[in-house]
This record gives structure tokens, sequence and C-alpha cells, in this order.
């Protein structure tokens, strides 16, 4: 080691995930100076500097991996828990979501989904032939009333990222004679837009004419409907197809919401 100079090094603490080397002082020291030379000779027998640097630097080398992986850790933990749904989606921020809907829709089929689709960040629009609200089902009995935010004539299909299709036997038989709601599912799917149907809702995309050659679920009682207009129809939870999300009935909502909103995220990453 030169005894005219001393290199000393400090370690910084910038954050409490960051450990960094600052640059190296130097302190020179005139040979003559008797007070240098005592200090140089006290300093002898200390580890040499450099040896004491690279410990340093191992050991930052070490920390920033050591968290580097902990991130990374924390990130696939938290992906692997978004896709089995016990977390909302991220990134549908922004996205319109335009629910096609009259008076006799299955309650759970819009208010389970819209939770969903909100927590994750999205904006639910209800859609309807009607002004004021649309009234929902418990099945038979009487349910909640929805507030309608646009009319067919209002609303415009490409102002929204995806269309949901409810069911409950009576709103999906009205909506599939509306030319209004037909022309809406057609432009949307002409656009490639995830289109979500559950339970009765598929009616509108045989009615629609873009049934033809897809893969699909629904209430069972329309499958001889579904395979006319010349779908596969299969008895699943959720069906997938390109843009096409579809399930069979309340129970299935759960899996129905993980698939829509990954399709979501899939379509606002590519897009």
């Amino acid at each position: 080691m030169n005894e005219s100079k001393i290199n000393a090094r400090s370690v910084e603490h910038d954050s409490s995930d960051e450990l960094t080397l600052d640059d190296a002082n130097e302190m020179s020291f005139p040979a003559s100076d008797p007070i240098a030379s005592s200090n140089i000779s006290r300093i002898e027998i200390a580890p040499e500097m450099s040896l004491a640097a690279a410990d340093h630097q191992n050991s930052a080398a070490m920390h920033e991996n050591m968290h580097g992986n902990e991130d990374r850790d924390r990130d696939r933990d938290q992906i692997q828990a978004q896709e089995a749904g016990d977390l909302p989606a991220i990134g549908l921020k922004h996205m319109k979501i335009a629910v096609l809907v009259t008076d006799g829709f299955e309650q759970s089929e819009l208010l389970e989904p819209r939770k969903a689709l909100e927590a994750a960040g999205a904006k639910i629009e209800v859609i309807s032939d009607k002004i004021g609200s649309v009234q929902g089902f418990e099945h038979t009995k009487k349910g909640a009333s929805v507030h309608v935010d646009k009319s067919f004539d209002d609303a415009r299909s490409d102002d929204y990222a995806a269309v949901l299709l409810l069911g409950g036997v009576v709103n999906g038989d009205a909506m599939r004679m509306l030319p209004q709601a037909r022309k809406f599912v057609q432009e949307a799917n002409r656009m490639n837009k995830p289109i979500a149907s559950i339970c009765h809702g598929g009616w509108l995309l045989i009615s629609a004419g873009i049934a033809n050659e897809r893969t699909i679920t629904s209430w069972p009682s329309l499958q001889d409907d579904f395979r006319n207009a010349g779908a596969v129809w299969l008895d699943k939870e959720v069906v997938c197809d390109e843009n096409f999300v579809s399930s069979r009935k309340p129970n299935d909502i759960p899996a129905f919401n993980k698939a829509l909103i990954s399709l979501l995220r899939e379509q606002h990453v590519s897009g």
C-alpha cells in the first residue's frame, strides 16, 4: 500500500432497498509531515482497503439481487392471484363497458359482473330501449330496478370497449327483437370488441347473425337455436372463443367475470 495516500471509502444508504459505494475520497499528506507519517504507521495493520471495498461491493450486489428476487416473486404472486380471481385485475381504467338490457333481466347477471368490472377500474353504462330505469328479477321474483344511462338512440358501439348481454328470458327475448340492439353487437363484433353473454343473453347473437361458426354456451334450452345458427354449443361454465365470452347461468358468474376481465386486460395491453 502507498504510504503517501490513504483511501477512505464509505457506504451510503440512499434508501432501504438501495446500497451504493461512494467514490473514493483521497487524502494526500507530505512525506515530511510527522503527523501524517504517524497516522500512516498506525493504519498499516488495517485490512487492505481494496479488499474492504470488494466486500462492500459483494454485499451490495447480494442485497440488490435479494431485493430484485423479492420484487419478481411479489409480481409473480400478484399475477397468479389475479389469474385465480383473488385480486381485482389491473389495467381496465378508462374502459367503458356497454350493458344492453331491458325489463325482465336476471338481476345477479347485471349486478355481480358490474361490481367485478368496476372493482377492476372499468366504467359500466346501461343502455336500453327505455329511459329512466329497467326492472330486474331474481328468477321469477321481482328484484331491483337499475338506472339507464343511455338509450340506443344516444349510444354508439365504437364508444365502448366491450358489450355485456344479460339473461332473463323476458329480457333476452325482447333484446333480440330490437334492430338497434342487433346493430350495436354487429358493429362491436366487426371491431373485434369483447362480447360477453350469459344465460338467455346469447339469443341476440343469433338474431344479429354473428353466431355462425362460433363456439359458445348459454342456458341449455338455447342449444338447439345455436346449433341451428351454425354454432358449436358446449355445456361448460364458461367458453371463450376469440372475442366471445359466454356462460350458462348465475352459478357460473365467478368464472364468467374472471374470463371477461382477463380478455379485457389482453385487449387493453395489445391495444
